[in-house]
């Protein structure tokens, strides 16, 4: 079976640090859901894992590059799938961000991070100078969808579109000077972006400074995160046992503030054990970027390395009171089937391209100029 064919030549240098995140994750979702009428919620994350390795493992035997080559069409069916939220989405605490297909919801803004990841390493690789009109295509395709994004609303998704392709123009040896007048454009552009702002992210950013000053407001979910995560002392209060959590002081325990949970009821050294593990993770995909050849593969390994980086980092450093809190789940660790597939879909292609130069043979000369 073709199934069974993916766990041939897998890296489990990669594998096993990401089964210690989605154990720790099915753990948190576990305690989240336990006691709160939600335990359905559980049964759920575990089938979303069950697809998820089913994805990973049927992509891993697929080559990366017949994946590649669909990737404007991909883009272009999951833009429509976005514009269509606007429509005829379904609305959850006042942001329209799902689409309802009868037996699931589904966050097409989850899939559109992969979208715009193939398609930048797909385009960036065949732009020539800065007068190439791939340019103004390759920032309408982000920016097209950013605005979409925004408007659901949905900040920290809009961001999170940026990340990886300011990290890929970088792995192209981009010009400093050309950094330096873009980062001068982004400041110039900071009244601009704080004018458009809704009211409640404005005062999301403001509560990192100083939560207490809106203690029952903006400041209250990072203030009971904070407080959840030192409770757990060194070794936690023991699984379904979290005080914050259970008793209902801290929200969204099951997706934005999950690392709280496994602070609070793991502890000090459940939250470093889970912490390694992502590192060993992330550490490995960069290690990708050595092994593989052309253009695209290196800008795509790169883009998914700092996304990952920057969802794991965004969400720990939230729950620890450093950012603003925003809609970036913890990726494998969160509860929702969107967002677990598409970082599933992003790890098959990974361990495609592993499963590719790990077979150590000569490229084709159509293979060596392809891009």
């Amino acid at each position: 079976m073709r199934f069974l064919e993916g766990l041939k030549g897998i890296d489990w240098l990669l594998v096993l640090p990401l089964l210690v995140i989605q154990i720790f994750g099915a753990i948190a979702v576990y305690s989240s859901s336990k006691g709160q009428g939600m335990e359905v919620l559980f049964k759920k994350h575990l089938l979303y894992l069950g697809l998820s390795w089913a994805v990973i493992l049927l992509l891993a035997r697929e080559k990366f590059r017949n994946i590649l080559d669909l990737s404007l069409y991909i883009y272009l069916f999951n833009l429509f799938l976005l514009t269509l939220v606007l429509v005829a989405g379904s609305e959850v605490y006042g942001a329209k961000r799902w689409l309802n297909l009868g037996f699931i919801n589904v966050q097409p803004s989850e899939f559109m991070k992969l979208s715009l990841l193939l398609l930048s390493a797909y385009l960036m690789p065949l732009i020539k100078g800065l007068k190439d009109r791939k340019i103004l295509l390759l920032l309408l395709s982000v920016a097209i969808p950013a605005v979409v994004t925004f408007k659901q609303p949905d900040l920290g998704t809009t961001v999170a579109y940026f990340v990886p392709l300011g990290a890929m123009v970088l792995a192209l040896g981009i010009r400093m000077r050309y950094i330096l007048a873009f980062t001068l454009l982004v400041l110039i552009s900071l009244p601009f972006l704080w004018s458009i702002m809704k009211d409640y992210q404005k005062k999301r950013i403001l509560a990192v400074i100083d939560p207490y000053s809106d203690y029952l407001g903006s400041g209250y979910q990072l203030i009971q995160s904070v407080i959840a995560i030192g409770s757990g002392g060194l070794t936690g209060k023991g699984l379904t046992a979290g005080t914050q959590s259970h008793l209902m002081f801290l929200p969204e325990t099951h997706t934005d503030f999950i690392f709280s949970v496994i602070g609070e009821e793991l502890g000090f050294l459940g939250s470093m054990i889970f912490i390694t593990a992502v590192g060993l993770f992330l550490f490995r995909i960069l290690t990708y970027s050595r092994m593989v050849l052309r253009k695209s593969e290196i800008l795509f390994v790169v883009g998914v390395f700092s996304l990952l980086l920057f969802q794991y980092g965004v969400n720990i450093g939230m729950s620890l009171g450093m950012f603003p809190v925003v809609g970036i789940p913890l990726p494998f660790v969160s509860f929702g089937g969107s967002s677990t597939l598409t970082f599933s879909l992003m790890v098959g292609l990974l361990l495609s391209l592993y499963r590719e130069y790990r077979e150590d043979r000569p490229m084709s000369k159509e293979e060596a100029f392809y891009e």
